[in-house]
């Protein structure tokens, strides 16, 4: 499968889950446990960051930013099918918190600054390959040094 094939392809599967997962997590935030809400969603991001990190900076630029996209578009519909279900859910069980404007908002912007851990993983990762080569490029230069400074076949001199 190329690049751009394999992109899509994971674009389409998280950006699918994320769009179950944002709603879930704002449900999460707002009755459970912020923290915990925030690293479940974070777990997420980071697994599809290492996913998209196999492949190279057009595709997987291209193929992150289209995932955030479907994931926001696409969790409002399910945000509108979810909240419902949890909030009579939680009622009948015990007392459901509503999220109020100023917190709803704050949720949304860390979410999306969340998001931006993909990128950072792919960075991460691409500076790791890219020292990794150098180091192995690096280490067979000295390999060859010392191999011609014992060399006594005199072509040197």
């Amino acid at each position: 499968m190329d690049e751009m094939k394999k992109a899509m392809k994971y674009s389409l599967v998280f950006g699918i889950c994320g769009s179950v997962v944002i709603p879930v997590i704002c449900e999460l935030y707002a009755n459970i446990s912020k923290d915990f809400a925030l690293f479940l969603f974070a777990c997420y991001i980071v697994f599809a960051g290492v996913k998209f990190s196999s492949l190279h900076a057009k595709e997987a630029m291209l193929g992150m930013t289209a995932m955030i996209a479907y994931s926001g578009v696409l969790a409002i519909p399910v945000y509108l099918v979810v909240h419902p279900a949890v909030k009579s859910m939680l009622e009948k069980r015990s007392q459901y918190f509503q999220l109020t404007f100023q917190q709803s908002l704050r949720l949304i912007i860390m979410l999306a600054l969340t998001f931006l851990l993909m990128y950072l993983v792919w960075i991460a990762r691409a500076g790791i390959n890219k020292a990794a080569a150098k180091f192995r490029s690096n280490s067979e230069k000295t390999k060859e040094y010392i191999d011609n400074a014992f060399d006594d076949t005199g072509d040197g001199q």
